[in-house]
C-alpha cells in the first residue's frame, strides 16, 4: 500500500491547542503507512518542533502569520511549494483564514486533496480581526476538496450546509483516569487538604476568559471561604489577570502555575473546573478534566459535545454569583469516578479516532 504524504500546516506556534491535538493523533497513526510533516507559521522554538521530529517528522518554520503581511506569507507559500513539488499528497490545513492562499498554490503544484480543519466557532477574538477572516475564508472555498471539525458546532460554524468529517479532539484517556491515592498525594503536598479547589486549565486570552472567571471566584469566597483557585497557564493578559486577582484582595487565594507539564495531576487535586470561554470549537482540556471524572462547569457557548459526566452549562449573561453558585453545588454533587465507557462511546478514544484519520487519508491517496 502506498505511504500517505501529508503537509500538516498550522497558522500559529503550536503551544497546546491545535498542536497538541495533532501531536496526539500521530502518536498513535502508524508511520509506516502515513508520513505527517509540518509547516508553522511563527519562529520561537517550542517543544511541539522536537516532539514531532522523534515520530519522524520534518518541521519547515515561516515567520508569524500577519493581517498586514499576507503578501509575504503567499511569497514563503509559493517557494515552499515549489522547492517540495511532489513531495506531499494531502495538505491538511489548520489555519481557514490562509486557506485563500494556500490551497491554490497547492493545486497548482498537482496536491489534489486540500483538506482544511474548523477547530473554533468564531473567525477571531476581535471583532476587526473576525470581519477580515471572514472575507477571507469567502475568497477562499473553490480549491477546498475536503471538510473537517473538531466538532459539530465548529463545522457547522465554518462549513454551514457543505459536507464534513468530524474528528474529535480524542485524548488517551488512560492516562487521566480517577486515582484517588494521587489525589490525596497532590492535595496533601499543595496544603490543599481542606480546601474546596477550583481550577482552570488554558491560555490567558479573552477567549478563555479567566478575568470573568476571577469575578466568579470572589463569590465563590463568599459562599464557601475555605477556597482556592488554581490556574494553569499562561499568555497575553496575565499582567491584566493579576491585577484583578489583586483588585479583588485575593492574591493570597490564588496559584498561577504558568505552562505546566502535570496537568493530570492537577485534574485528580481539583474539585471543580470552570470554563467560561467566549468561544471553543472542542476544549481538549474539558475532556481531560472528565477523564479524571472532574465535574466542570461551561460556558453555553461551548458545544455540548464535551459533556462526559454531566456538567451544567450556564449563559455568560449570568451573574459572577449564580456562577459561583452553581460551582460550589457541582463540587459536590457528583462521586469522584472515571468514565472510559462514555468517553469511548462520545468519541474521545484517540486509538480509535487516530485510525480514523489515517483511513482518512488513505483513502484520499487511493481515488
Amino acid at each position: 500500500m502506498k505511504r500517505a504524504r501529508v503537509l500538516e500546516i498550522i497558522g500559529k506556534r503550536p503551544v497546546g491547542g491545535v498542536g497538541t491535538v495533532m501531536l496526539n493523533y500521530q502518536t498513535y497513526m502508524d508511520a509506516e503507512k502515513v508520513q505527517m510533516d509540518y509547516l508553522i507559521f511563527g519562529e520561537e522554538p517550542e517543544s511541539f518542533d522536537e516532539r514531532v521530529k522523534a515520530l519522524g517528522s520534518k518541521v519547515y518554520v515561516y515567520p508569524a502569520l500577519s493581517g498586514s503581511q499576507m503578501g509575504r506569507t503567499k511569497v514563503y507559500l509559493n517557494a515552499f511549494f515549489k522547492e517540495h513539488a511532489g513531495e506531499y499528497d494531502i495538505v491538511h490545513l489548520h489555519a481557514p483564514n490562509i486557506a485563500f492562499l494556500a490551497f491554490p498554490i497547492a493545486a497548482k503544484y498537482d496536491i489534489k486533496t486540500r483538506i482544511v480543519h474548523s477547530h473554533a466557532t468564531l473567525y477571531a477574538e476581535n471583532k476587526i480581526k473576525a470581519v477580515r477572516n471572514k472575507i477571507l475564508w469567502a475568497m477562499a472555498q473553490e480549491k477546498i476538496t475536503d471538510r473537517i471539525g473538531c466538532s459539530k458546532a465548529a463545522g457547522d460554524f465554518l462549513f454551514g450546509n457543505k459536507p464534513f468529517t468530524v474528528l474529535k479532539n480524542a485524548i488517551a484517556y488512560e492516562d487521566y483516569l480517577y486515582d484517588e491515592s494521587l489525589r490525596q498525594e497532590v492535595r496533601m503536598k499543595e496544603g490543599v487538604t481542606d480546601k474546596l479547589v477550583v481550577g482552570n486549565v488554558g491560555r490567558f486570552s479573552r477567549q478563555k476568559n479567566q478575568t470573568f472567571l476571577i469575578e466568579i471566584f470572589a463569590k465563590i469566597k463568599e459562599l464557601h471561604p475555605e477556597s482556592v483557585l488554581w490556574l494553569a497557564g499562561d499568555g497575553e493578559l496575565r499582567s491584566e489577570i493579576e491585577e484583578k486577582i489583586g483588585g479583588l484582595g485575593l492574591e493570597k487565594d490564588v496559584r498561577l502555575f504558568g505552562m505546566v507539564k502535570n496537568t493530570k495531576e492537577l485534574y485528580q487535586a481539583m474539585d471543580v473546573m470552570v470554563m467560561p470561554s467566549l468561544f471553543e470549537g472542542l476544549p481538549m482540556v474539558g475532556v481531560e478534566a472528565q477523564a479524571s471524572g472532574l465535574p466542570c462547569v461551561f460556558s453555553d457557548t461551548i458545544t455540548t459535545e464535551v459533556n462526559v459526566v454531566g456538567c451544567p452549562y450556564l449563559s455568560l449573561q449570568e451573574s459572577a454569583f449564580a456562577w459561583a453558585k452553581a460551582t460550589v453545588e457541582m463540587a459536590g454533587a457528583k462521586e469522584r469516578r472515571s468514565y472510559p465507557k462514555e468517553l469511548d462511546a462520545l468519541g474521545f478514544n484517540i486509538r480509535l479516532e487516530a485510525k480514523r484519520l489515517e483511513e482518512l487519508y488513505l483513502a484520499k491517496i487511493a481515488e
